[in-house]
Order: structure tokens, then sequence, then C-alpha cells
């Protein structure tokens, strides 16, 4: 491994493990994206996408999904900080997916249907769905597909899955409750209730490499005013 990039990706993920503000938190995943995309070889290009999605995951584990908690969810939030004024469920998705420099339309995303929100980042081949069926299969899916961060839809909400080992944390800005920003266990998560459940994994090769280039990445679905 290049010894300039292993050094930034060691100093990223010590970040990580700090309670560093938002700001520098962002800061730091590009720094770390723009060493990675320059040291790509045809030899080790796997290996680089594997460190950009550890980066990529450490930094929504330890910065951009803590950062909004306790953030008041509203029908019509569209907030950009964290902390501050009120963020919907779909904005919460485009949001933290254009701060961790994914170059996605944040309000025509955030305002699509669940399912044309992971058919925009998911292969068809790679998208779950369930009808009229228990919440234990779409954990159990995820269990069996592996460890990662995907999107879930559901008939009138979306949010993230965390997957990571046995457990399952759902990350989203939720109406219910004390209705703001959180991540609770998804086995227990009233909001996870829902007739049609829609899942799609994220950070393909596909995805990461968008990541790497800075490409941008059409939305699928209608144009909404």
């Amino acid at each position: 491994m290049n010894t300039v990039r292993l050094a930034m990706l060691m100093l990223f993920l010590a970040l990580s493990a700090q309670a560093a503000p938002y700001s520098v938190a962002v800061a730091s995943l590009e720094s770390t994206r723009v060493v990675l995309a320059d040291s790509r070889g045809a030899e080790d290009r796997e290996a680089v996408r594997d460190q950009a999605r550890e980066a990529l995951l450490a930094a929504f584990d330890a910065h951009l999904f803590p950062a909004w908690y306790g953030t008041t969810w509203g029908f019509y939030g569209t907030s950009t900080t964290p902390g501050e004024g009120e963020i919907a469920c779909g904005y919460f998705v485009s949001t933290t997916l254009r701060h961790a420099g994914f170059q996605v339309e944040r309000v025509r995303l955030a305002q699509q249907a669940s399912e044309h929100i992971i058919q925009t980042f998911v292969a068809e081949s790679g998208i779950a769905r369930f009808r009229d069926r228990p919440l234990a299969d779409v954990l159990d899916h995820l269990e069996s597909e592996g460890d990662g961060l995907y999107i879930v839809g559901l008939d009138y909400h979306v949010g993230y899955l965390r997957q990571e080992g046995s457990e399952t944390r759902f990350c989203h800005s939720t109406y219910l409750g004390d209705a703001e920003v959180l991540c609770e266990e998804a086995a227990s998560s009233p909001a996870l209730a829902s007739r049609y459940r829609v899942v799609g994994k994220l950070l393909d090769d596909a995805m990461i490499d968008a990541w790497l280039d800075q490409k941008s990445i059409a939305t699928v679905g209608p144009q909404r005013h």
C-alpha cells in the first residue's frame, strides 16, 4: 500500500474515533478521497475501493449520523446544518450523502419516492422487496448480505440500515416519538412497521468509483416542482 495513502487513511480513521467538529470531519473525508483517487493504479484498484468503503463507513458511524442526532424532524424540513432547523427523512438521506462527498442532486433526490432513491444507487439485481412480510425477513436478508450501509424504503418513510455482524441499526429522521434524527435498534423500531419494504446496499464498486471520481449521480424519478 502506498505510504502516503496509508498515512492519510490512518489519520482519517483516528479522527473518526474522536469527537471532531462536523465540518472538520467532512473536510478530512474529502482530503482522504483526494488522496485515494490520486493513488489508484491498475494493480491496486480493488484495494483503493476497499479503503474508500472503510473511510466512508467510519465517517457515517462516527460523524455523519451522530452529528444529526436530535435534529428536529419536519415534513418540509430541508436543513443542511446538524442541530439547526428541521429535516425530513428524504433530506436526511440526501444531505448526509452529499456531505459524504457524493455528487447527488440533494433536493431532487430527497423529494423522490423511497424506491426511486434506492434505484438511484443500486442496480435492480441488488434490490430486495418485501410485501406483507415480517420485519424479521428483512433483517435476515441484511445479515445474509453482510456488513455495510443500506437504504430502506417504506410505505411513507426512508432511512438507512447499518448492518454490523448480527446488529442492525435504523438511522433516520423520524416523525414518531420525539420526532428527531436518531439511530435505533432496527428490530424494535416502530418506524419500520410497513406493509412494503424495499432495501438496497450502498457502496458497490460503481458508487465508490463515482465518489472517487466526483461523478454526478443522476436521480431516478420524476422532476418535481
